[in-house]
């Protein structure tokens, strides 16, 4: 069988991708969601707006519930292009070929210096039409197809689990080992923009054996539950010192501040309501990054992982806002608009702007810590 013939059968067993030649990967030292000065073309070409942080919170996600992507939000059937020369290795399809163009909406480009892009939810639709029977991939290109910087590869649509969100471009940028990066600040730069900050949420940290004791830390307390208590305080914006597992004045005093934004007795010894509150914050780690004042305000019909994040807050300060399912409806709106009208000193608007975070982020404990960096 010869080299046109083989890539044919590849071709329609979806599998040519995977004997593609490319050049030899550079190395790269790059951890999940570190940014990268990486030259790129912008994908859309055509007015956009940034949401959702590649930390964004998402409720199913097979990295850790993070985004892992920009969103690049634009008008359907805004154009796509590649945002590097290289060779199409992906293209799904759907499950009616009779429909013109016949397949839809993600493709993946490996670049010729061995990165990737990843573009999802592209068009589905006739154009002006919701009917789910269009195209979003432009003609020929196809697994194999050889690829330009700056050439159409297809159409912002709101396809997949993007049905019920605005037209969108979820862009991924994968290094050479296979590490998602962040390409926020890549995506700036192509726009001839400064970047700004992106929000990423404080590490996981273990408190299993703190929320399990049942003895009182008080100063002068030793041990690993006094150790996991110093990393979640230190997670939450609190300054501990070194997390060496001594109770010290230092530890003390950020016990006490984290106790008074919880309500509590601000003694600086943990007992049992101190264990549980504690549990409660740390099981929403992941969503503290919509507390930075550098976000926007989050308002009713919005949509996205940053209200999600909200959803999840406002559960654990006892105000129902319904599932965390990034959607600001009318149960979200009646939890802000409660919310700010227990705490006194905020505007009742049932929208999420600085002073509502603040006092969000006062209410649950959490101390100045900066998301965005």
């Amino acid at each position: 069988m010869n080299r046109a013939s083989l890539s044919r059968v590849l071709v329609a067993l979806g599998l040519l991708g995977a004997f593609l030649v490319a050049p030899a990967p550079q190395a790269s030292a790059a951890s999940f969601g570190d940014m990268v000065d990486y030259p790129l073309t912008f994908p859309v070409a055509g007015k956009v707006s940034y949401s959702d942080s590649f930390y964004a919170y998402r409720v199913i996600s097979s990295y850790n519930n993070y985004h892992h992507a920009q969103d690049l939000m634009a008008d359907k059937m805004t154009p796509v292009v590649a945002a590097g020369s290289g060779t199409v290795y992906y293209v799904n399809g759907t499950s009616n070929p009779s429909w013109d163009g016949g397949r839809c909406c993600t493709l993946r480009i490996r670049h010729d210096d061995g990165w990737t892009s990843v573009y999802i939810h592209l068009n589905n639709d006739t154009p002006g039409t919701d009917d789910g029977q269009g195209w979003g991939i432009a003609p020929g290109i196809e697994i194999g197809s050889r690829v330009e910087a700056g050439q159409l590869i297809g159409w912002v649509g709101d396809s997949g689990n993007a049905e019920n969100t605005a037209p969108h471009l979820h862009f991924e940028l994968h290094d050479p080992d296979g590490v998602i990066v962040n390409p926020y600040n890549a995506l700036r730069a192509a726009e001839g923009k400064t970047p700004a900050p992106v929000c990423k949420g404080p590490e996981a940290v273990s408190v299993a054996a703190l929320v399990g004791g049942t003895g009182l830390l008080k100063l002068g307390s030793t041990g690993e539950e006094v150790r996991q208590l110093q990393s979640f305080l230190t997670a939450v914006g609190y300054d501990t010192g070194p997390a060496d597992g001594v109770l010290g004045p230092l530890t003390s005093g950020a016990i006490r501040a984290f106790q008074e934004g919880r309500g509590l007795v601000p003694d600086g010894v943990v007992g049992s309501k101190t264990r549980s509150a504690v549990q409660s914050v740390s099981a929403v780690l992941p969503a503290i990054p919509v507390l930075d004042q550098n976000n926007r305000i989050i308002r009713p019909g919005f949509t996205g992982g940053d209200v999600g994040q909200l959803q999840s807050l406002l559960k654990v300060a006892g105000y129902d806002p319904g599932p965390a399912d990034g959607v600001y409806g009318p149960m979200t709106e009646a939890a802000v608009t409660a919310f700010q009208e227990s705490y006194g000193s905020l505007t009742v608007d049932g929208k999420v702007g600085p002073n509502t975070r603040e006092a969000l982020a006062a209410y649950l404990g959490i101390g100045d810590f900066q998301a965005c960096r």
